[in-house]
C-alpha cells in the first residue's frame, strides 16, 4: 500500500460529519425522524393486528408472508425506476404512498383492510432504501462510503429504538385509539422526511451526465440482462442470502419462539435482548467504522457471519441453563449478533457500490435489497416449521452452521474482488456529485 493511499485510508476512518456533503448530512437528518416513527409502531403491528383487531394468528403471519412476496416481486421494478428517473423523486413517491398507508393502518378493521394497506405499504417503501443509498453513494467520496453507510444504520437503530420507547409508554391493548394514534404520529414523520427531500436542489443523487454510460459501449444499455451477467455481485447477494437467512432473519420469528417455548424465559425478558442489540449497534458503530479501516472487506464480512455464528452458540444455550443465566445468555448472545450487525452495515452496501456501473446503482442496490426480502421469508418459515415440529435443536444447529458456511465463504470472495472493491484501497478521491 503506497503512503497515498494509507494516507487516505486513515482519514476515511475517522467520521467527521462536517466534511460531509451538506446534502447527505441533510438526508441522514430526515432519515432519523423517519427511523423514529418506524419504531413507534414496527414492533408492535403483530400484536396491533392479532390483540387489537382480532385477526387470527394465523392470518398476521399471511399478512407477514404476503408483504415479504410482494417485496421480492416489485425490488426489480423499484431499482429500474431509481435508474430511470434518478432516487430523489423516486424517494418522494414511495414514502407519500407508505407515509398514506401507515396512516390508514390505525383504521384497518377487517382482514381484506389489512392485506389492502399492506399492500400499498410495500409498493411505497420497496425502492426507499435502494434510492436513499445510491443517492448518498452519489454524494459523498468513495472514502466516505463506509462512514455514511454505518452513520445510517446507526441512525435507524436509534431512532427505532428511541420510538419502540416512546410507543412503550403510550400504547394499551385495550384501546384502538392508542394505536390510531401512533400511526397517525408515523405517517406525520414521512412528511419531514418528505419535506427535507424536497429541499434538495432538482437533480440531486442522480446519474452525471458525463457518466451515463459508464464508459461501455452503447449496446449495453442499463439493464437486468447486464447486472445479472455481474458474477462477482452474484456470489455477493448468494453469499449474503445464505447469512442473512441463517443470521438476521432469525433475529425475531426464531429466536422469539426458541427462547419463550424452548429455554422458557419469561416474553418480557426479550425486551432487554432486544434493548442489548440496540445499544450495542448505537454505541458500537462508530467504533466498529475505525476498526474496518483498511481491512479487507470480504474478511470483515467473514468475522461478521462468524460472530453471527458465536452468538447463536451463546442464544441457543439457554436451553441447557434455567433462570436468570437463561435470560443472561439470550441478552448477551443478541447483544454480540449487534455487534457484528456494524460490521454489516457499512461494508455489505460498500462492495454492491463499488462494483456497480454508475448508471445502475438502483438495479445494484435493488438486488442488494433483496436478500433481505428473501431471508424475511425463508427464515421466519424454516424457523416455524422446525420449532413447530418439535425440533428446535435442528434449528439451532442451521442457524449455528449456516452462519459459519457464510464466514468460510465470504473468505474465499476475496479471490474475486479488487484490492479496491475489498477496501484495501480507495483510489483516487472523486469529487461527489455536484447538484
Amino acid at each position: 500500500m503506497t503512503a497515498t493511499t494509507s494516507s487516505t485510508t486513515e482519514q476515511s476512518g475517522r467520521l467527521r460529519i462536517r466534511e460531509l456533503n451538506p446534502l447527505a448530512v441533510r438526508i441522514l437528518v430526515g432519515f432519523a425522524f423517519s427511523a423514529v416513527g418506524s419504531g413507534l409502531t414496527m414492533p408492535f403491528l403483530y400484536v396491533y393486528l392479532a390483540q387489537v383487531r382480532d385477526f387470527e394468528t394465523a392470518t398476521v403471519g399471511w399478512v407477514f408472508a404476503w408483504m415479504g412476496l410482494l417485496g421480492f416481486l416489485a425490488a426489480p421494478l423499484g431499482g429500474t425506476l431509481i435508474d430511470r428517473f434518478g432516487p430523489r423523486p423516486v424517494m418522494v413517491a414511495g414514502l407519500a404512498v407508505e407515509g398514506v398507508a401507515v396512516a390508514y393502518l390505525g383504521q384497518v378493521d377487517t382482514v381484506v383492510e389489512g392485506f389492502l394497506t399492506a399492500s400499498v405499504m410495500v409498493a411505497g417503501t420497496v425502492a426507499i432504501w435502494p434510492a436513499s443509498t445510491a443517492m448518498l453513494t452519489r454524494l459523498v467520496r468513495p472514502d466516505q462510503r463506509e462512514n455514511v453507510y454505518g452513520l445510517n444504520f446507526m441512525l435507524l437503530n436509534a431512532g427505532l429504538g428511541i420510538g419502540g420507547v416512546v410507543s412503550s409508554l403510550i400504547i394499551d391493548t385495550d384501546s384502538v385509539t392508542s394505536f390510531q394514534r401512533l400511526y397517525l404520529l408515523n405517517g406525520a414523520t414521512y412528511l419531514v422526511y418528505i419535506a427535507v427531500l424536497l429541499t434538495l436542489p432538482r437533480g440531486t443523487g442522480a446519474v452525471p451526465a458525463a457518466e451515463e454510460t459508464g464508459g461501455v459501449a452503447a449496446a449495453e444499455q442499463p439493464s437486468w440482462r447486464v447486472v445479472l451477467r455481474d458474477r462477482t455481485l452474484l456470489r455477493v447477494v448468494g453469499i449474503s442470502v445464505l447469512a442473512i437467512t441463517f443470521g438476521y432473519a432469525q433475529m425475531e420469528a426464531g429466536l422469539a419462539a426458541y427462547a419463550v417455548d424452548v429455554a422458557e424465559i419469561p416474553a418480557r425478558a426479550l425486551g432487554w435482548a432486544y434493548a442489548a442489540n440496540t445499544g450495542a449497534i448505537v454505541l458500537g458503530q462508530l467504533v466498529t467504522l475505525r476498526f474496518i479501516r483498511g481491512r479487507r472487506r470480504s474478511s470483515m464480512l467473514a468475522l461478521c457471519a462468524a460472530v453471527w455464528s458465536v452468538s447463536w452458540v451463546v442464544m441457543v444455550s439457554s436451553d441447557a441453563v434455567s433462570g436468570t443465566l437463561a435470560v443472561l445468555a439470550v441478552v448477551a448472545g443478541l447483544g454480540l449478533f449487534g455487534v457484528a450487525e456494524t460490521l454489516w452495515a457499512p461494508v455489505a452496501p460498500a462492495i454492491v457500490n463499488d462494483l456497480a456501473r454508475e448508471d445502475m446503482r438502483g438495479r445494484y442496490n435493488a438486488l442488494q435489497g433483496m436478500t433481505w426480502t428473501v431471508g424475511s421469508i425463508v427464515g421466519p418459515a424454516l424457523a416455524g416449521m422446525l420449532i413447530g415440529h418439535g425440533l428446535p435443536h435442528l434449528w439451532a444447529s442451521f442457524v449455528v452452521g449456516g452462519t459459519a458456511v457464510a464466514a468460510v465463504l465470504f473468505l474465499g470472495l476475496r479471490r474475486h474482488l479488487t484490492d479496491e472493491q475489498d477496501g484495501l484501497s480507495t483510489g483516487p478521491e472523486v469529487a461527489p456529485t455536484p447538484a
